[in-house]
């Protein structure tokens, strides 16, 4: 294997320990990706697990100082704080229709927290765990929400992970010590990017959500088989918002081989996953198993 190394702010972080993959152990090869911000992806798929994910991966420094370098910088996606709490609005649509009223709830991987903010904002006793310092200071100043290291002893009735799982290096010791601090019946509501969508197959290594930090990249069903490990039942997917290719006559008229060739892969995604193949996102909630 070739030494690997990632460049963050100056430091030098090598890459060592190579991972099987996460539900059946089995080792798989990987390909070098090149994504964001000069960076690289090592990627590879368990075909039978229908799950991606990075081997190498990034070290843990080197994933902590990428996280604290992305809450810094002025990317429009961490630094937007209009579009941060638009996200928001939209995650905790999906909270609210599923939950009767509001009560405890804790949002794992809270970023700058947008979603802690407009939590309560509608009434619920919210906290917000973030490990990254620039995260946590960028939350103080956008939102005046002062978020935790660590869990404390609390007990929640909901968990919510947007857009955290795949930076987890073990998601299922995670949701399962997440599972710990959940009530009887308590809930857990995860978004993440659908590996089995029409425009990954598409876009190929070019596909926008191969990122530096990403360690995984699920299906529904691998997400599933992920939260059966960890404690949970009743795996439900609640987004059903279609992703379609463009439709615009100008530009099917001016580039109608890829417009053939996104409609093309769209139709075999939807005969491959007709549940999901046209999902850019996978929005669950699951039930902490009695």
């Amino acid at each position: 294997m070739e030494d690997i190394v990632d460049v963050i702010e100056g430091h030098r972080f090598a890459r060592s320990n190579e991972v099987g993959c996460h539900l059946c152990g089995e080792a798989r090869k990987s390909r070098k990706i090149s994504v964001l911000f000069g960076l690289n992806a090592m990627v590879a798929e368990c075909p039978t697990c229908r799950i991606a994910f990075q081997t190498p991966p990034p070290s843990p420094e080197a994933s902590l100082a990428y996280m604290n370098w992305r809450w810094r910088s002025p990317d429009a996606y961490v630094a937007d704080r209009a579009n941060q709490m638009q996200r928001a609005l939209r995650q905790m649509a999906f909270v609210s229709a599923c939950v009767e009223k509001p009560s405890r709830l804790v949002d794992f991987g809270a970023g700058a927290g947008a979603f802690v903010r407009a939590a309560t904002d509608q009434g619920w006793e919210a906290t917000g765990i973030e490990q990254s310092d620039s995260a946590r200071a960028r939350a103080k100043d956008f939102f005046n929400v002062d978020l935790l290291r660590e869990f404390d002893s609390g007990r929640y009735e909901v968990a919510t992970l947007w857009d955290v799982v795949e930076h987890l290096r073990d998601p299922t010791r995670i949701l399962a010590m997440i599972r710990e601090h959940l009530t009887d019946d308590g809930l857990v509501f995860i978004e993440t990017a659908n590996f089995e969508n029409w425009r990954r197959v598409l876009k190929k290594d070019a596909w926008g959500l191969y990122l530096f930090d990403h360690q995984f990249y699920f299906s529904p069903s691998s997400l599933k088989q992920i939260l059966r490990k960890a404690g949970y039942e009743g795996f439900q997917q609640l987004n059903r918002d279609r992703e379609l290719p463009s439709l615009h006559p100008g530009w099917i008229l001016q580039h109608p081989l890829p417009a053939l060739r996104s409609w093309l892969e769209w139709a075999k995604a939807r005969l491959r996953w007709p549940a999901h193949g046209d999902l850019r996102l996978l929005v669950v909630v699951a039930k902490k198993a009695s």
